[in-house]
């Protein structure tokens, strides 16, 4: 009796953990960023060049992984409801108007380092990637059904 009773805890206590961290997408900015409030509309705006300019007046310098990596599929679904090659329409049309699409990095490291390095840029990683350089400003849980495996070591 006491061995079930101990099984069931331990089965009701992992029933109420909280979720793996590997199921986020994180946006990060360097450590040193100091914006009050930030939401999944303004991040959505930043990336679409809708918001340029931060609280403290300087250009945000939003970065995307390159569009076949399987986060940047991810982060465009979460934050735009499509994939990136859907998204070409809208980019041609911005580029015609005066605005580039963002950066666009190779890898998950790349994209810390692009971040530290350059003034008031904005990107997004998985949680494994995160250091001390940069600051996690925004979480956003990752759907089960979009079938991204986190890519940590």
């Amino acid at each position: 009796m006491l061995i079930r009773i101990f099984i069931l805890t331990i089965l009701l206590l992992l029933a109420m953990s909280p979720p793996s961290i590997a199921n986020e997408l994180l946006i990060i900015a360097a450590k040193n960023y100091s914006e009050k409030h930030i939401n999944k509309k303004k991040i959505t705006n930043i990336f679409l060049r809708k918001q340029l300019i931060n609280q403290q007046g300087k250009r945000w310098v939003p970065v995307n992984l390159n569009p076949q990596h399987p986060l940047r599929m991810v982060f465009s679904e979460l934050f735009f409801d499509q994939q990136p090659e859907e998204m070409d329409n809208f980019w041609n049309i911005k580029y015609f108007q005066g605005f580039s699409p963002p950066y666009v990095v190779n890898s998950q490291e790349a994209m810390l380092r692009f971040v530290v390095s350059t003034p008031n840029a904005i990107g997004y990683v998985s949680p494994c990637f995160v250091n001390e350089n940069v600051k996690v400003i925004f979480k956003i849980r990752i759907k089960a059904k979009m079938g991204f495996k986190s890519q940590c070591k």
